[in-house]
């Protein structure tokens, strides 16, 4: 029986400085016994004679160069990878990480420990997780180990380091391949993997950083092809929305109520939703306790805003008004007196006043009638 329990899919376009600090990281950090299949998207010679020369060390059992002669764009080449992978599970990877020792087995344990998650990312900077001001980048590693199973889930997978189970790879395939070269492809699997009834979530035990869009500078044309491949996936699943949710009154940590209210808020967000809720700051310093309290992950699309102590209302009120870029596509109205003050404001916010008493209402009535004025 084979030891392999994971293939890791590093696809390669040019970059030599790069691709050579992310296979010595990915040589030396990774701790279960995986095969390494580097698919390469016709890069220089320099390059290509890096990956041939490339061979297995540590928990690195195997390593496979599948070469492509032109460049076959991000699906089709992760596609080539995927094929050619049995193992339970797949990990994409770009060519611009940086890896930290134990990087990959936090990301198995979570997906084996949670039926319900489909795939798995590392905290990174991508994320927003930055290192500390003078801290080496193996101790920042060292020190989140002791957040073991902690996770927080997303709207969707983001492609610089996404583990797959086998079993989503069976239910709903491959990157789809009608996506034009580059972006938007992770979104649309991410959309795919959550239709099939799964999650995507970033473990908080594990880090990789990505220097980030490397590859996507050679791209003359990058700016058109992304606004091309923004249309494809919206057309497929819709625009994504903005709305300011100002909600007040919060049951204790760990209650029944507590929740209800937080199952009805990732109800909206699960459905490519921005939810900006305005709270209590006492309420803002503790929410992924809350969460937690009541066996939930927090999720990345839930933006909170703390309100202060006197005011509340008025805080809210204004900070929904000067809002200017990215405008929202609804402000939920929890009061008759609140719904009036929006509607009479219409046109400094310009969005649609949706009137509900309570988060459950308002996940009830959620629904998506029309284009977003802060999308376009």
């Amino acid at each position: 029986m084979s030891r392999i329990q994971c293939e890791l899919v590093l696809l390669s376009w040019n970059q030599l400085e790069h691709v050579t600090r992310c296979l010595e990281s990915l040589l030396r950090c990774t701790d279960v016994p995986s095969r390494l299949l580097i698919v390469d998207n016709a890069s220089e010679p320099p390059v290509r004679a890096l990956l041939r020369s490339v061979r297995p060390a540590g928990a690195i059992e195997e390593v496979q160069l599948l070469q492509n002669e032109s460049n076959e764009g991000f699906s089709k080449g992760m596609n080539r990878g995927l094929r050619a992978s049995t193992a339970p599970y797949v990990c994409l990877l770009n060519n611009d990480l940086v890896f930290t020792p134990g990087w990959l087995s936090p990301l198995i344990a979570l997906a084996e420990a949670h039926p319900e998650i489909g795939v798995v990312h590392p905290a990174s900077n991508t994320f927003g997780e930055r290192l500390p001001s003078g801290m080496a980048m193996d101790d920042y590693a060292a020190a989140i180990r002791s957040k073991r199973g902690v996770y927080g889930e997303i709207g969707t997978c983001v492609g610089f380091c996404l583990l797959i189970k086998r079993d989503v790879i069976h239910r709903i395939g491959p990157l789809n391949e009608e996506i034009e070269r580059l972006f938007f492809e992770d979104e649309d699997y991410g959309m795919r993997v959550q239709a099939a009834g799964y999650r995507c979530v970033i473990a908080q035990d594990s880090y990789v950083f990505h220097a980030e869009h490397q590859s996507v500078k050679q791209l003359p044309d990058r700016d058109a092809l992304f606004q091309r491949n923004r249309e494809r996936c919206e057309a497929r699943w819709g625009r994504w929305r903005r709305v300011a949710l100002p909600w007040l009154a919060w049951p204790p940590a760990g209650s029944p109520e507590l929740r209800r209210i937080l199952e009805a808020l990732l109800s909206v967000v699960r459905r490519r939703t921005y939810l900006y809720l305005y709270a209590p700051r006492a309420v803002v310093e503790r929410k992924d306790e809350l969460f937690r309290s009541v066996g939930l992950a927090p999720h990345g699309d839930v933006i909170w805003y703390a309100m202060p102590s006197y005011g509340a209302d008025l805080a809210a009120f204004g900070w929904i008004l000067a809002r200017q870029k990215k405008r929202f596509h609804t402000v939920v109205a929890t009061s008759l007196a609140w719904a009036a003050a929006l509607r009479g404001f219409r046109w400094a916010h310009r969005a649609r006043v949706l009137q509900a008493e309570t988060p459950e209402a308002f996940a009830a009535a959620w629904t998506d009638p029309s284009p977003s004025p802060s999308s376009s």
